[in-house]
């Protein structure tokens, strides 16, 4: 399929496409003088979408799918390399969540005080 349907069935942008081309997230082969998208390119801007709903930078996500590029599917050592990555993520996101919990509750305070005065 060409950009054109590929952004239609995707509700995505074609400079959304080309910067996942840019970043090799997503291949599409050359058939004379357009690109011609596959399932696996489908497939692959579908992970990507889903990984960063998770949060994972396209940083992050270029290196789980260079890690797939090195490895077979389903390869123990790229299963492993990828779940050392998302607990990375998820380290991350736990010092995110007590940080703002601490920032909320700071607030809280302050509201609390001010709400005294009145």
């Amino acid at each position: 399929m060409k950009i054109g349907e590929f952004v239609s069935m995707l509700n995505t942008t074609k400079d959304t496409v080309r910067h996942y081309e840019d970043l090799q997230l997503i291949t599409p082969k050359w058939n004379k003088h357009f690109k011609e998208y596959s399932e696996k390119d489908v497939l692959n801007f579908q992970v990507v979408r889903e990984l960063k709903e998770y949060g994972l930078s396209l940083n992050d996500i270029q290196l789980i799918f260079s890690l797939k590029d090195a490895y077979s599917c389903g390869d123990k050592e790229l299963v492993n390399r990828v779940l050392e990555q998302m607990n990375r993520h998820v380290d991350l996101l736990k010092e995110e969540e007590k940080d703002l919990r601490r920032r909320r509750l700071a607030l809280e305070k302050k509201v609390e005080a001010i709400r005294e005065l009145l």
